[in-house]
């Protein structure tokens, strides 16, 4: 009875193996199959190299660069550079020359002055001057030359070595008010009126008769002296 046991107990077993055998054949083949569809199967890689490795696998341009420092510009200067200053001389400094601030001279410096009228200039005619010349000569304003000269009464007749008073100031010529009033005395001359005094100076006629309140301007005769203002320009 042993016998016929163990008989049946292998042809049992036997159909149970094979089948389980097969299925493992088929699920190796169907993993293999899907395997193969998903691109084969991929190994893990090391997450960093070593070191050495990578620098030696590095092309040597690259090795190049990396050797190499980079170039450093030099920072910008937060202000304009002052330069240093000179020393100071050890001998003694002289003062640098100034442009004079009178502007032009005068031409008329160059001439005589009258005796006792500051501002009046002597001019001595020569040969080929006109009246009219000679007050441009020395930018002057011709009715100024003409009250300074009241002797010459044809400006078209001078001579040679004839003197010619000059300046700038009509009344130059006159004499001083003597108690110190800011006034010129003017002596009339024969023809002369108020009003030709006052347009020959300058002045006018209202501030010639605030200075003389008892002269009539209608009778003013040859010799008197009468006062003038000051001529203001």
């Amino acid at each position: 009875m042993s016998g016929s046991t163990e008989a049946r107990g292998r042809r049992v077993l036997t159909p149970a193996v094979t089948a389980a055998t097969a299925f493992a054949v088929l699920a190796a083949i169907v993993s293999v199959a899907f395997v193969s569809a998903r691109g084969g199967l991929e190994l893990p890689v090391a997450a960093s190299a070593t070191p050495g490795i990578a620098a030696a696998s590095a092309p040597p341009a690259t090795m190049a660069a990396a050797a190499t420092p980079a170039p450093t510009t030099p920072a910008n200067t937060t202000g304009p550079t002052t330069a240093p200053s000179p020393p100071a001389s050890a001998g003694p400094t002289e003062p640098l020359p100034t442009a004079a601030s009178s502007g032009p001279a005068d031409p008329l410096a160059g001439l005589p002055p009258c005796p006792g009228h500051p501002g009046c200039f002597e001019y001595t005619v020569r040969r080929g001057d006109s009246f009219t010349a000679v007050s441009d000569r020395y930018g002057l304003l011709l009715w100024i030359t003409r009250a300074l000269n009241p002797e010459v009464t044809d400006e078209r007749v001078i001579t040679i070595g004839q003197t010619l008073y000059l300046g700038h100031d009509p009344t130059v010529r006159l004499d001083p008010c003597p108690d110190g009033a800011p006034c010129h005395l003017y002596v009339v001359r024969s023809g002369d009126t108020i009003s030709a005094i006052a347009g020959r100076y300058g002045l006018s006629v209202q501030g010639i008769l605030e200075l003389n309140p008892t002269v009539d301007p209608s009778l003013i005769f040859t010799g008197q002296v009468i006062r003038l203002p000051l001529y203001t320009g």
